[in-house]
């Protein structure tokens, strides 16, 4: 026998679409996520366990302001009305009503035949719209990720290096960047050939990529064979004392450059600077620093790090 339907679900989200606190008939209108409801958890989360309608549980409306109308969707043969209500803080109250059975499809159809089409018609339906937000995804990722290497492309930093640029200046802390040049390298694909240049772009990159260690550090490929770490809340010794492991990194890695004048190896030049106390909005002062820097690393021989404070914050 079936279990008697929910009347009234009540929920409140906060302003990151955060369940703060949930009624047992939210539970028993979500039951396939009831498992996992618990305070925190988004509302994307809960949505994406359930084979519900998309604007049962969309709050995207919130940053708007606007609540929409009440809305009517079927769940489990039941029509619910939805009312939704945007609170203080930017905190989400939705309260859901449980109003009447909705009717066969056809009246000489049986309840078990309707709701196995109603159940296969929203499981394509959240099938389909599963899919579509998965290639939407991989296609963001692909934009922002270099083909070659698979380390985070020159957009992916532009565009981090301004959040964090702004984040350092609000909490008034240190921001470095690395930036790092291969030595010689045209030589090393005019010797070795084009197929060992990307063979050792990618070696040179993953090891990079090995060597930073914090969720917020970030190395990308800048172009060519330039590279670029950004260090949110670094100061200039620390940044300094990553890049010396980094250039000792790729030294151990021993790949032989046979025209080099640097070394018998492959070994990179580093430039780093740091923007100790964030004035102003214009975060490319810390790139055209950094690259100076490397000029300077390079003038001095290669296969070095020259590093010191960015004074232009115009």
């Amino acid at each position: 026998m079936d279990k008697a339907p929910f009347t009234q679900s009540v929920a409140i989200f906060d302003a990151s679409e955060r369940l703060v606190d949930w009624s047992a008939g939210f539970g028993e209108e979500f039951a396939d996520a009831a498992s996992i409801l618990s305070q925190g958890i988004s509302a994307r989360d809960i949505y994406a366990m359930c084979l519900l309608p998309e604007r049962a549980l969309d709050l995207s409306w919130a940053s708007g302001g606007t609540p929409p109308p009440v809305f009517e969707y079927i769940n489990n043969r039941r029509s619910i009305a939805v009312e939704q209500h945007l609170g203080a803080n930017g905190y989400v109250f939705r309260i859901a009503q449980s109003t009447q059975a909705t009717p066969q499809l056809h009246p000489s159809m049986l309840d078990e035949s309707a709701e196995l089409l109603r159940s296969a018609a929203l499981q394509i339906s959240a099938a389909v719209l599963k899919r579509r937000e998965q290639e939407t995804h991989r296609l963001h990722e692909l934009a922002l990720t270099d083909g070659l290497t698979g380390i985070a492309n020159r957009r992916y930093f532009d565009e981090l290096l301004d959040i964090e640029w702004q984040r350092c200046k609000k909490s008034r802390l240190p921001l470095s960047t690395i930036f790092i040049d291969i030595d010689f390298f045209k030589r090393y694909n005019d010797f070795y050939g084009h197929l060992s240049g990307d063979v050792c772009l990618k070696i040179i990159a993953s090891t990079l990529r090995a060597n930073l260690h914090r969720p917020r550090d970030l190395v990308a490929r800048y172009g060519g064979e330039e590279f670029t770490c950004l260090l949110p809340e670094t100061d200039l010794r620390d940044a300094a004392h990553k890049a010396a492991e980094l250039e000792k990194a790729i030294r151990a890695l021993a790949i032989p450059h046979g025209k080099s004048e640097a070394a018998s190896i492959v070994t990179i030049s580093l430039g780093v600077s740091t923007a100790q106390c964030i004035m102003g909005d214009d975060s490319s002062v810390l790139i055209r620093a950094a690259d100076q820097l490397l000029y300077d690393a390079k003038a001095a021989g290669r296969g070095c790090v020259r590093s010191a404070l960015c004074t232009s914050m115009g």
